[in-house]
Parts: C-alpha cells; sequence; structure tokens
C-alpha cells in the first residue's frame, strides 16, 4: 500500500506557488504539513487560506521541526541550490521551480547530492503535461515525424514583465530574467519533442529594452513596484537562440517578457516524413503528404484541458511511490536544457557563440 507524504513549500507565499498547493492536496497520499517564506503574514496568510497547519518564516527550522518526506522549492532563483541541498541533506525529496540553479556546474552538484542521497530530485517544467504536447510527443514515438532535423520554440508575452522592481527584475537574486522564467519552459517543450539531443554549439543574445524603460509589465506578481529611478530591473526581458545538436539537429529559440509581437507559446518540429505547429495550449496541426499531395490535419483536443502542473506533482508522486514508468523530468533532461541556458547566457555577454564539450 502507497504510504502517506508529508508535503512542505520553501517560498510560498507568492502567488504562483500557492496556486500550485492545490494540485499536492488534491492526492489521497499526500499531506501538505507546513510551508515557509520570508514574509510572516503571507505565509500565515496562505497558510489559512490553503488549510496548512504550520508556517514557518526560516526554512532550516522547518525542515528540521515538519522532517518532510517532500519539499517544493519556489523561492527566488538564488536560494534554490541552497534550499535543495539542504532539503536532500534532510533526507526529502525535491521538486524545484526552474531554474534548478544559476548555473550548469551547480545544478550538476544538486544532482549528485541527489543520487548520493538516494533521492529524488526534479524540476517544474511541467508544460510538457499539456494535451497537444502530450498528442505530439505520441506521433514522434509513432515515428509519425521521421527524422526530426528541426525545430522551433518561442514563448512570448507582449506585455508580461512579473513582479516588477521585486526580486523577478533583481540580478541578484533572479540571477536573470526571462531566460530562467519562460526560457527555461520553451526549451523543455521542443528538447521534450526532439528527444533531448546533446548540444555541441549555441549562439544567443539578450535584451532589456523594455523594463529598463518602466515599459511592458505584467500587472500581477506580488511586491510589483511602480516604475520610477530607484526602481531596480537588471535583467534581461529578451532572448534569442540558436543551437546545434551532435546528431545534427538544429534548435531556433526566442522568449520575451515585452516585446511588439503576439502573445503565444508554439513549438515547430521539421521531420523527414512529417511537421506540427504546436500553437496553443488547445490546438495543434500537423503536416504531412499522402499519395503525393500535401495533407494538413487539424488534431482535436479533449474537452477539458489538462491541468499541467497536476499532472508533473501526480507523476513525481507516483515516480517516488516507485512507479519507475511515470514521466518525470530525469536528471539527464533536466541538464541538457540547464546547459543550453547557461550558455545562451555566456554567449549574450561574450558576443560569440559557444562550443560545448
Amino acid at each position: 500500500m502507497s504510504k502517506t507524504y508529508r508535503v512542505a513549500f520553501a517560498g510560498a507565499g507568492g502567488i504562483v506557488q500557492a496556486a500550485h498547493i492545490p494540485n499536492f492536496q488534491s492526492l489521497s497520499n499526500v499531506e501538505t504539513v507546513a510551508l515557509a517564506d520570508v514574509n510572516e503574514s503571507r505565509a500565515k496568510s496562505v497558510a489559512a487560506e490553503k488549510k496548512i497547519k504550520s508556517a514557518y518564516t526560516d526554512f532550516n527550522t522547518m525542515l528540521e521541526k515538519e522532517q518532510p518526506d517532500i519539499v517544493v522549492i519556489a523561492s527566488p532563483n538564488v536560494f534554490h541550490k541552497p534550499m535543495a541541498m539542504a532539503a536532500l541533506d534532510a533526507g526529502a525529496h525535491v521538486l524545484c521551480e526552474k531554474p534548478l540553479a544559476l548555473t550548469y556546474t551547480d545544478s550538476v552538484e544538486l544532482f549528485e547530492k541527489a543520487a548520493s542521497k538516494k533521492r529524488v530530485l526534479t524540476v517544474g517544467t511541467h508544460y510538457r503535461f499539456t494535451d497537444p504536447m502530450q498528442l505530439c510527443k505520441a506521433h514522434v514515438d509513432g515515428n509519425f515525424f521521421g527524422n526530426i532535423y528541426a525545430a522551433r520554440t518561442t514563448y512570448c508575452r507582449r506585455s508580461g514583465i512579473p513582479g516588477y522592481g521585486s526580486w523577478f527584475t533583481n540580478k541578484d537574486l533572479a540571477g536573470g530574467g526571462v531566460l530562467f522564467d519562460l526560457g527555461v519552459h520553451a526549451l523543455d517543450r521542443a528538447l521534450y519533442l526532439m528527444g533531448y539531443p546533446k548540444p555541441v554549439a549555441v549562439s544567443g543574445a539578450t535584451y532589456a529594452e523594455f523594463g529598463t524603460r518602466g515599459m511592458g509589465l505584467g500587472g500581477w506578481g506580488k511586491d510589483i513596484q511602480k516604475p520610477s529611478a530607484n526602481t531596480r530591473f537588471d535583467v534581461e526581458d529578451f532572448s534569442w537562440a540558436f543551437v546545434r545538436f551532435e546528431n545534427g539537429a538544429v534548435l531556433q529559440f526566442s522568449v520575451s517578457w515585452a516585446a511588439h509581437f503576439t502573445d503565444g507559446m508554439t513549438v515547430e518540429l521539421y521531420g523527414t516524413d512529417g511537421g506540427a505547429h504546436i500553437m496553443s495550449s488547445d490546438k495543434m496541426e500537423l503536416y504531412t503528404s499522402l499519395n503525393g499531395q500535401n495533407v494538413t490535419l487539424q488534431t482535436p483536443m479533449p474537452r477539458e484541458a489538462a491541468n499541467s502542473y497536476r499532472k508533473l506533482v501526480e507523476n513525481f508522486v507516483k515516480y517516488i511511490d516507485g512507479d519507475t514508468t511515470a514521466d518525470i523530468i530525469s536528471p539527464e533532461q533536466a541538464l541538457v536544457g540547464v546547459q543550453i541556458v547557461d550558455a545562451i547566457q555566456r554567449s549574450a555577454a561574450s558576443g560569440r557563440e559557444i562550443v560545448l564539450a
């Protein structure tokens, strides 16, 4: 019989993180026991709202007193690595919000720690679990596309800078901007369908054209500030990149918090036998040829769209519970995306292509 897992949340006082708590509470073999946030009033408010017994302002105290089986980390990015290390040392499995860490080297250290402690560590790149992504993956597995030799992935917000002036736009706390926030999601969507080929070269560029002028604000996020001369914004709000892989495939990538372009999240696949365009969370087209004629297939979506984060949580807990067929973001998969993001940052800083060993 499945055991009941005690789950604790770190940095769970934010809007998005608080919204994710019910995805754990919906599982019959999970008990949400505590949360920690440095903002005491917010922590207590969320705990009361979500009917969580204990709220802490100190993460390590929570680990010591609650001894959770699972820890969900949703703190500012700079704290992801030390918190994950502490949780793993305390014997907990860890689901960490993206990015897993600020650098590829730090991410490798985290997975090495998880392996040494025999604990599961994964990252919250949940968009692979949307309906069109899952349907497209079924066609990949069925060899509809043949050899996928090129892909394009985008995640564009026209006006969507989060938490303006808060930790989101403070490089010391966030480590980066849209690349860490949306870029990790966009990369995982494409890499999931491409089979996570090994990257060998990355050329990237980043820009801060809107946030520095107090434009493109998303109007959401805790602690959002009004634009002023003292409002801090020293991260990127746009990133563009080109990736080459060892198997000869290529990937074009772009993400924005703010841009003069339409909102949307897309993936395009180009294969020898077929192609695909995932245009949104509920629409996908497939392209192929039949009897010498070009054919476009409109793919119907389920009547009720899947909650992609809930699917991630369900698979994570099933995997911990011994179901090795559950679909989780494995260390090998996560590290491909982290390596590319790390290389994009270095390429943007140097103005040169980064060749990976």
